[in-house]
């Protein structure tokens, strides 16, 4: 396994660029020109499997404790979205970092040992910043599994991202998001308990027409689903001018301005 948190450090990123690694399942790590790194949805731990006996079946590319980070965000509560075995590691050997999440993260954190003053409670329809990073919030569409999850846009200044979160899909939530006009969209395709599926996400990348999509949300557990072939053929029909960039846990991409180049 390659040392993804020295990757992450030694990575220079240029005034109108961003870093993103994916972690597997709709996991992101962030970094913005100023060097803030931001962690978002990281599921890193065997959580899942424990409460539900869902086998995770993709490693995840880096372990808690080696994880360095400014913040964690967490669009919703669910354990493959707030890792609450990974969580209480994270916050422990980083004591700078802090914590953002939905208003049903907040028990979470509180039962994950999180101070108050480390924990930012995001509502929709409402901009933060995160350092130097701003960050779009509203409302996901995850029915009465999550009626608090958020979508999110993050700003890093030259590129916006627009992270799906779990959602159906709902353009009228999204448009706030989609009229901010984002260069990469993170949706998830895995088609489950309400989530877009392939040919849905497809269709929300030709509204947004982003630079780059990044599909999410896919290869993890056997019950989540997630067929990134299906997605690809989907945007073929739907979207055949935006470029498409499947990712191994681990691998990340440098967006830029103009340019798209993979993190050797």
């Amino acid at each position: 396994m390659k040392d993804l948190a020295r990757e992450i450090d030694e990575t220079f990123v240029a005034d109108d660029a961003v870093a993103l690694w994916w972690l597997g399942q709709a996991g992101f790590v962030c970094k913005s020109p100023r060097g803030t790194i931001v962690y978002i949805d990281p599921y890193l731990s065997d959580a899942v499997e424990r409460a539900f006996g869902f086998k995770r079946l993709s490693l995840a590319p880096i372990d808690a404790e080696h994880v360095r980070a400014d913040w964690v965000v967490s669009s919703h509560e669910h354990l493959d979205h707030l890792d609450t075995d990974a969580l209480p590691v994270i916050a422990l050997n980083n004591p700078g970092c802090r914590f953002a999440g939905s208003d049903a993260c907040l028990p979470e954190y509180d039962k994950c040992a999180i101070l108050s003053e480390r924990q930012l409670i995001m509502q929709p329809g409402e901009t933060y910043s995160l350092a130097d990073v701003r960050v779009h919030t509203v409302r996901a569409d995850h029915g009465e599994l999550s009626p608090s999850a958020l979508s999110l846009l993050f700003d890093f200044g030259g590129v916006r991202m627009l992270f799906t979160g779990d959602t159906a899909l709902r353009p009228d939530l999204l448009q706030p998001l989609m009229d901010m006009k984002p260069d990469i969209l993170a949706p998830c395709i895995n088609g489950t308990f309400g989530n877009l599926g392939p040919d849905e996400a497809a269709m929300l990348t030709a509204m947004v027409h982003p630079r780059v999509v990044v599909p999410c949300h896919f290869w993890m557990f056997k019950e989540h689903n997630g067929d990134p072939q299906r997605f690809a053929e989907a945007c073929e029909k739907w979207c055949r001018k935006t470029p498409v960039r499947f990712l191994t846990p681990g691998e990340g991409i440098l967006v830029g301005a103009s340019e798209i180049d993979a993190i050797a």
